[in-house]
């Protein structure tokens, strides 16, 4: 695929605001497909890191680590990443170099453990570290460059459009990683396996820093009174709505990683599932938030995102607690269609309220901080209290004549981290949306998700798009004749 430079000469650009503006919709279609290649790393590579971690027979600290340290380091790097931007006054560069370093890591998380088995589970929580430590330092200046590229008043619409086929893509790598994956397990080359899905989740990487390349960055130009330390932002919270909103944020984030780490190793170990079968647990996650996505991004953009925040959190606390008592892979892979469906429209209206909440100049410094909250709460929760809830807890209870028995210490803690997932429901209130925007409550919107209104709407799109497409072949039809 040939990739146009709609952007070349920067300084020519700028004075013409037709080019800008074309330069911005390229780039845009750009992303879209810099997603697919993002979303197939991570299908063949990213998805399967915990299966392979107990592949080398990793305990249930290794798995809390591998949960949750890669995510606290890449938040420090996050803090570099937004540092470098404003020092460098560029965006692309920094982003490109970012996606191409992160490919390089996957080539030794595999070849070192092949060569030094005894080595095998440290070097892949560093290797994994490192990959996502690459990934985070281009995040803040990403998330930058494009909330200058999408305009505010589509952003809702834009990026669940883009998920959408960042899903998609994922979807299709995982079906293939999982049916690749158990295939060579057969034939007992498990390694080998591995050693594929990290191989083709470098080269996608390799595929997204070449078209990252090719984005148009804004001119950005950050100014001293713009920074401020990470200080200075935790001093703000009890005035600030964004440092009200990181810590509400890395409460739900921190709490549900009391668990999170968790759920491959249950799957894999406990429930004894096959990776085909762990592969469709992911997929049905994903379909839910494909599914989804789009009618959370209309209500993001109509009633705001605070709204839409709300209405996910009170499902939220619901979502791990059948995990401790059903065992059916169909019904799981129902409740994990309906987590999907919940946790897209907390995250993608996360998402846009930073972009919303934050200007241009101080929105990189400020994504870095919220990362850095959020993954300090998600490493404390996972693994110190989730690590340690593994190791002690029993797996038996006798409630007076009520006896019961789980599978292993990890669904009482699944019960855990849903009860404590009420807990910031209750400062969700002290938010305030930073747009004009349609009103309604948070129940209001729960109720027309659950009449089915995102489905119809899907179908509405559908039907409308299939008629579209008619109406345009009947005119070209009418045309030649």
């Amino acid at each position: 695929m040939q990739i146009s430079h709609p952007m070349e000469n920067h300084d020519n650009l700028e004075a013409n605001p037709d080019k800008v503006e074309a330069a911005k919709q390229h780039t845009r279609k750009l992303s879209v497909t810099e997603a697919v290649s993002v979303a197939c790393m991570g299908g063949f590579g990213d998805s399967f890191f915990q299966p392979f971690a107990l592949f080398l027979n990793a305990g249930n600290q290794a798995m809390a680590l591998i949960g949750t340290l890669p995510q606290a380091v890449g938040a420090l790097a996050q803090i570099a990443g937004a540092g470098l931007s404003e020092k460098m006054g560029k965006r692309r560069p920094i982003i490109a170099l970012c996606a191409l370093m992160q490919a390089l890591c996957y080539i030794p998380l595999f070849w070192i453990p092949f060569l030094f088995p005894s080595m095998g589970v440290p070097v892949v929580i560093v290797m994994i570290t490192l990959c996502t430590s690459c990934f985070n330092l281009g995040g803040p200046p990403w998330l930058s460059m494009m909330s200058d590229v999408v305009p505010q008043n589509i952003r809702g619409s834009y990026f669940a459009r883009r998920i959408r086929f960042w899903m998609a893509a994922t979807i299709f790598s995982m079906v293939t990683s999982g049916i690749l994956l158990w295939w060579f397990k057969t034939k007992s080359m498990a390694w080998a396996g591995f050693g594929i899905l990290f191989i083709l989740a470098a080269l996608f990487r390799i595929h997204s820093a070449w078209l990252l390349n090719h984005h148009y960055d804004p001119p950005f130009n950050p100014k001293k009174e713009d920074y401020f330390s990470f200080w200075d932002f935790v001093k703000r919270t009890r005035h600030s709505n964004f440092a009200k909103f990181t810590f509400i944020a890395a409460s739900i984030n921190g709490i549900t990683n009391i668990a999170g780490p968790f759920f491959s190793v249950y799957m894999i170990r406990d429930l004894h599932w096959n990776y085909i079968q762990f592969t469709f647990s992911t997929i049905s996650f994903l379909v839910g938030q494909f599914v989804f996505i789009s009618w959370w991004g209309a209500m993001c953009d109509r009633h705001g995102n605070r709204t839409v925040l709300a209405a996910a959190c009170l499902i939220l606390p619901l979502i791990p607690l059948p995990w401790a008592f059903i065992r059916s892979f169909p019904a799981l892979m129902c409740l994990q269609f309906i987590s999907g469906s919940i946790w897209s429209g907390f995250n993608l209206a996360a998402g846009n309220f930073i972009m919303d909440a934050c200007t241009p100049q101080k929105r990189p410094r400020a994504t870095s901080y919220y990362t850095v909250v959020n993954s300090f709460f998600s490493l404390i929760a996972g693994s110190i209290i989730g690590a340690f809830l593994a190791e002690n807890l029993p797996s038996s209870y006798n409630l007076g004549f009520i006896h019961i028995s789980f599978l292993s210490s990890l669904p009482p803690i699944f019960i855990i981290s849903g009860i404590l997932r009420f807990i910031p429901v209750f400062f969700l209130p002290n938010l305030k949306e930073v747009r004009e925007t349609e009103p309604i409550t948070p129940i209001q919107l729960l109720w027309r998700f659950t009449t089915g209104e995102p489905i119809f709407s899907q179908i509405q799109q559908l039907t409308n798009l299939l008629a579209g497409q008619a109406k345009r072949a009947n005119g070209n039809k009418n045309k030649k004749t």
